[in-house]
């Protein structure tokens, strides 16, 4: 699981839910972002969520609500794509808006699951 890129908690459980913080593409091994491009750092965005969630006894399937800040609205359709990758089926709400983010990073993705 990465490290938190801050004074937060990469998820906190409670009850049957996991309210995952925003993970960026960060590599664990490095701490440095996965990549330059907005395609390997999603990829590594999506893995370390699922990290995080299977540490707090979910998964990707189980993802009820997603919030993620992309840094170029021209990745909109890049993201989509990686989206419905990670969520082949009955994918979960989500809400998407352009925001700045520090260090490089492209993405940010947080979420809900249930347990």
């Amino acid at each position: 699981m990465p490290k938190p890129l801050g004074p937060y908690s990469p998820a906190i459980r409670t009850g049957d839910l996991v309210f995952v913080s925003g993970q960026v593409g960060v590599d664990p091994q490095t701490g440095e972002p996965a990549g330059e491009r907005f395609g390997e750092q999603c990829r590594q965005v999506f893995a370390n969520l699922d990290s995080v969630l299977r540490g707090a006894g979910s998964s990707l399937s189980s993802v009820v609500s997603v919030t993620a800040v992309v840094s170029d609205v021209g990745s909109f359709g890049e993201f989509n794509d990686l989206f419905a990758e990670n969520f082949p089926v009955e994918p979960p709400a989500r809400i998407t808006m352009q925001g700045a983010l520090p260090r490089g990073f492209l993405v940010s993705i947080g979420c809900v699951a249930s347990v």
